[in-house]
């Protein structure tokens, strides 16, 4: 398309096709804004501003484009275009509309988008960074310094939280410790690790003062960790500008200032997620030899705290290790297979030793039907005429008919919460059998279940709360247990914590700022992996193929839980600029410092 349009001689015929694209795009520029933006652009006709500005940025952009870099960027642009789209339309009306028109109407949307997806793509791949010494880092920063730089810029955050924020699901481990009935449903070596709360509670008889050891504790493996990684990567010839940029990244954005004092299983997992894939980069794309058995050991030992800190990530191990099969350098794939099948190894004997010895009941049976669950909830809902009788019973014989009525589009925990095998008749031959003849008469259904329940993990403009789930993306509020105390009321700052509270849950500030809030949105996210995996096979960089693939397998993982949530999807985003800086970073091992 590209290249018939720059053979039209004449600046006339050019001009009036990139008008035209330009008119078509400012079209459709509405529909790539969050839901809450789209009517100040239509009531004001601000839309029909911005032609000017794409007109020339198009002559600019999508001009002398070579073959190998339009294809490269189309596949991007369609699927991206079709994501935008796609999730406006449920955020608004909670499903798809296949009828002819809105077809018609969304593929002509969908064609402006992608137009200007695609010319900001060729813009992306034309940009060279400057590699002159002048910009480039001189220096490596001790691992001491930038734990002191990272400590005072985490340190408020803590003090105004003080002890921690006490979330998310501790509140429900602390009572199986409590009560001697640990589950397989959380990771029993996190488990394990809150009970420095209730010894440390015990023994100075304030379960307050065992709160603060925990958060100081997990706070300052996230403080080593990240002062580590960074010191690692400053000693390294990359652009200064970068280098700086990741260093208040880390440091003060929003997520990586609360996430060390969350008292959950996400904090260490996402840090551990987090230094796995540095290494990860630094000895197979980097430095490229065959790893000394030190090094063999410190990967496998950081494989095997990933794996213990969160269940699906030992199936992401599992499920890399096939693939590992098909890199072309015998030594590479012969030491990751190792590695992966020793990590995986270790991890599951250990998980299996601390499930014997704590005799861990197993967890919720429906955490892994999440998706069908809820599609076949939601397509009771919606066609119950589509069930016969003996389809409802067996449907209620695995989950209650007043759970099935409860179904929420955005979380699966009020279907899959009872959920049982345990039941005469019951087994998983059989609940499948069942989801796939109700599926052949509920296809919509079934598709707007799927979407409507991952839209968080692949539309950048879908930020939670929303009409169906008002949670913030993230909760800065302690909840309640046996061991809860004043926790709310001990904050250093009690007027700033309120001041971030009520930003979070009454302001959405995060939401305000519709650049801003991408970073924000697990669905941008992903859409910069796809993008980086994309440059890195166009440039050839063979040696970070086998990091997607693992990053792929968890994101599966992911898709197919129970509900799409920030503090899942963040390690991803700890792990996205080391990612950036070695497909970025053309140096090999000897320009290190």
């Amino acid at each position: 398309m590209v290249k018939k349009m720059l053979k039209i001689k004449g600046f006339k015929h050019e001009g009036v096709l990139i008008l035209l694209l330009s008119i078509l795009t400012a079209i459709s520029f509405p529909y790539m804004l969050p839901v809450s933006d789209i009517s100040i652009i239509k009531s004001s006709f601000i839309w029909i501003l911005i032609v000017i500005p794409i007109f020339f940025w198009y002559r600019f952009s999508i001009r002398k484009v070579e073959r190998k870099d339009f294809l490269f960027c189309v596949f991007p642009a369609i699927l991206f275009s079709v994501f935008l789209k796609t999730g406006r339309d449920l955020s608004i009306y909670g499903e798809l509309s296949y009828g002819f028109l809105s077809l018609l109407k969304n593929l002509v949307a969908i064609t402006g988008i992608f137009i200007l997806i695609y010319s900001l793509l060729i813009s992306l791949l034309k940009f060279k960074p400057l590699k002159t010494k002048r910009y480039l880092l001189n220096r490596q920063y001790n691992f001491l310094f930038l734990f002191i730089v990272f400590l005072i810029a985490w340190l408020p955050i803590l003090l105004i939280f003080w002890p921690g924020i006490y979330t998310y699901d501790s509140a429900m481990q602390i009572y199986q410790l409590l009560n001697n009935s640990i589950t397989e449903h959380h990771p029993v070596i996190h488990t394990l690790l809150l009970n420095m709360i209730i010894l440390v509670g015990k023994l100075t008889g304030s379960y307050y003062i065992g709160t603060i050891v925990q958060t100081v504790f997990q706070m300052l493996i996230c403080l080593s960790v990240n002062a580590y990684i960074c010191s690692r990567l400053s000693s390294f010839k990359i652009n200064k500008l970068l280098y700086f940029s990741i260093i208040v990244y880390y440091a003060l954005f929003p997520l990586n200032m609360l996430t060390p004092i969350y008292i959950t299983k996400d904090t260490l997992f996402s840090t551990f997620f987090f230094l796995l894939i540095f290494k990860f980069c630094e000895y197979y794309t980097l430095e490229k030899k065959e790893l000394s058995k030190n090094k063999a050991i410190e990967l496998i030992i950081i494989i095997v705290l990933v794996g213990l800190f969160r269940n699906n990530a030992i199936y992401a191990l599992l499920a890399t290790i096939p693939f590992l099969l098909f890199i072309k350098n015998k030594k590479v794939r012969s030491n990751l297979i190792f590695i992966f099948a020793l990590g995986s190894f270790f991890t599951l004997v250990t998980d299996q030793v601390l499930v014997v010895i704590t005799k861990a009941q197993p967890g919720m049976q429906g955490q892994m039907y999440s998706v069908p669950l809820q599609q076949l909830a939601r397509s009771y809902n919606n066609n119950q005429n589509s069930f016969t009788l003996n389809e409802k019973k067996e449907l209620f014989n695995y989950v209650p008919e007043k759970n099935i009525k409860n179904y929420n589009p955005r979380i699966s925990d009020y279907v899959k919460g009872p959920f049982t095998l345990k039941k005469s008749g019951n087994s998983t031959g059989d609940f499948i059998k069942l989801w796939c003849k109700v599926g052949i008469k509920n296809k919509k259904n079934y598709t707007d279940a799927f979407l409507m329940m991952t839209q968080g993990y692949w539309d950048p403009n879908f930020q939670f709360p929303d009409n169906y789930y008002k949670i913030p993306i993230v909760e800065v509020n302690s909840r309640e247990s046996e061991i809860y105390g004043e926790f709310d009321k001990s904050s250093r700052f009690p007027k700033t914590r309120q001041k971030i509270i009520n930003a979070f849950y009454k302001n959405h500030f995060y939401k305000n700022f519709s650049i801003l809030s991408l970073l924000f949105s697990p669905g941008f996210t992903v859409w910069m992996y796809i993008i980086l995996f994309l440059y890195s096979k166009h440039k050839n960089l063979r040696s970070s193929y086998f990091i997607y693939i693992f990053l792929s397998m968890y994101y599966g993982t992911l898709i197919l839980g129970p509900v799409a949530l920030v503090r899942y999807i963040y390690p991803f985003m700890l792990s996205f600029p080391i990612m950036l800086v070695f497909v970025l970073d053309r140096t090999k091992s000897q320009n290190k410092l």
